[in-house]
């Protein structure tokens, strides 16, 4: 492959990975909770340190979908910037700014956020880019106490 080759490959796995993060937080959203399990390889891992680590696409699904987790919400806005992409061969890191707003009810007033970071790992499948692993770092809060949080459930 010519140098000219692998800096179009380059271009283009970084705008795909940045794709699928983007993707990731707009299937959160929209709760297509088929298409949010799909950002993820099979064998793929969701963690956030202390509270939760759910391992393959179908345990990540259930518990992002379910009551114990954004399922809970009337809805949830995920902002990913900032995206820092390292790509070697076929595997991938990054890193993106998050900011979630969880709301609690149909009052705005009402909501429950975080932010921190999301540091993913990613390889190339047959599918495209998946994630291998997505860990979750909070750095601060602000609103209603986050049931992961606080240690409490949330109305």
């Amino acid at each position: 492959m010519s140098a000219l080759q692998e800096q179009v490959r380059w271009l283009v796995d970084r705008a795909l990975i940045s794709d699928l993060l983007v993707e990731f937080a707009r299937a959160l959203d929209e709760k297509d909770w088929d298409s949010y399990a799909a950002t993820y390889a099979e064998d793929g891992v969701l963690e956030i340190p202390g509270a939760a680590r759910f391992e393959g696409r179908t345990a990540i699904r259930a518990a992002t979908a379910g009551e114990r987790g954004l399922g809970r919400y009337t809805g949830t806005w995920h902002g990913s910037s900032n995206h820092a992409i390292s790509i070697d061969g076929d595997t991938a890191t990054t890193r993106s700014y998050l900011l979630g707003v969880h709301m609690l009810s149909d009052d705005t007033f009402d909501h429950a956020d975080g932010s921190g970071w999301y540091d993913c790992a990613l390889r190339r499948t047959a599918e495209g880019w998946r994630f291998t692993e997505v860990r979750i770092t909070e750095v601060w809060h602000a609103g209603a106490p986050l049931p992961h949080v606080s240690g409490k459930v949330a109305p």
